[in-house]
């Protein structure tokens, strides 16, 4: 029998009213219960609010609503989301997800399962991820599998716990994530500042670094009804107003190259992006394109040499 957790979910959502409907009803039919659902709306003006304060979820003791001001993005939402939990609610773990996730029913049950397996195994993990597809049954959000091994010398160690159904992983993105309390508690909140993009390339970078491992279990699983599949390009980018926010994937991914690679790594990344920005001259609007780069380029060399993002527990 499964040694009983608290849980507390978490989802951040944004003018996608009729996902975020589909997320909650997943999450509030789980096999294995959450304590409580806290909901940070980025000020969302489809009507997403109406379901708390007189629709569906109007007086449901479970669930938690917040409205922002402002739309402060997938990072500011995750970071106040983070400290409201941190402040208000008592739980062992916080299980964090976009408002396109659809978890399975026993998607939870199967993350508590595995934790206790890793635990009767001595392990002081930081995080599970769950593995996620898409509609098309497509893997997605893959994790960055850990190629470094605990000892000097010896091949890497990620399929240690293979037989477990579990993998070492380094990286991963905040599809449902379980996240131990006791690592919040170490590394401190997500990054509110990168607003967008390299948030949670960030934050669990940091929570294998100054915590403990992080692993995919293979035993859970969760729908992710991403708008886009694939990668993100700037340069097959067709919507000005999407355009301008790849200055943040520009810029957040040099920052958590130079923070947790080298200076080398964020120069050899930025020779990579001018040299992809060439190959795809002749692309609509490529010169647009390529002075959003060259600014976000910019704003990574102010930031590191002001140290303007200081990698701690209060941002």
């Amino acid at each position: 029998m499964l040694e009983l957790k608290k849980v507390v979910a978490l989802v951040v959502t944004y003018n996608r009213k009729e996902l975020l409907i589909e997320s909650i009803d997943s999450l509030l039919n789980q096999s294995y219960a959450v304590k409580k659902i806290i909901i940070i709306d980025n000020n969302s003006s489809d009507g997403t609010d109406e379901l708390f304060s007189t629709g569906k979820y109007y007086n449901n003791l479970i669930i938690d609503y917040h409205k922002m001001k402002d739309n402060i993005g997938g990072a500011g939402g995750f970071h106040n989301g983070f400290k409201i939990a941190m402040k208000e609610v008592d739980f062992d773990f916080l299980w964090i997800m976009d408002d396109d996730v659809i978890p399975d029913k026993n998607s939870l049950e199967k993350l508590i399962y595995d934790g206790e397996k890793l635990s009767d195994n001595g392990i002081d993990f930081s995080y599970l991820a769950s593995t996620v597809y898409g509609p098309q049954n497509d893997f997605m959000n893959v994790p960055q599998v850990l190629t470094t091994s605990e000892k000097e010398g010896l091949y890497p160690d990620w399929n240690r716990y293979l037989d477990l159904g579990l993998v070492k992983i380094e990286i991963a993105t905040f599809v449902s994530l379980l996240i131990k309390r006791n690592a919040i508690d170490k590394v401190g909140l997500p990054i509110k500042d990168y607003f967008i993009w390299g948030d949670d390339t960030e934050y669990t970078q940091r929570l294998n670094r100054y915590y403990g491992t992080a692993f995919l279990s293979g035993n859970s699983k969760v729908l992710h009804k991403r708008k886009i599949s694939g990668t993100l390009s700037l340069w097959k980018e067709e919507d000005k107003g999407r355009m301008n926010m790849y200055i943040h994937y520009f810029r957040n991914n040099l920052l958590n190259l130079y923070k947790y690679k080298s200076l080398k790594s964020s120069i050899r990344m930025i020779i990579i992006y001018n040299v992809e920005s060439l190959k795809n001259i002749g692309c609509p609007n490529w010169f647009y394109k390529w002075k959003i780069m060259q600014r976000s380029i910019l704003q990574y060399v102010r930031i590191k040499k002001n140290r303007y993002f200081d990698f701690n527990r209060d941002n």
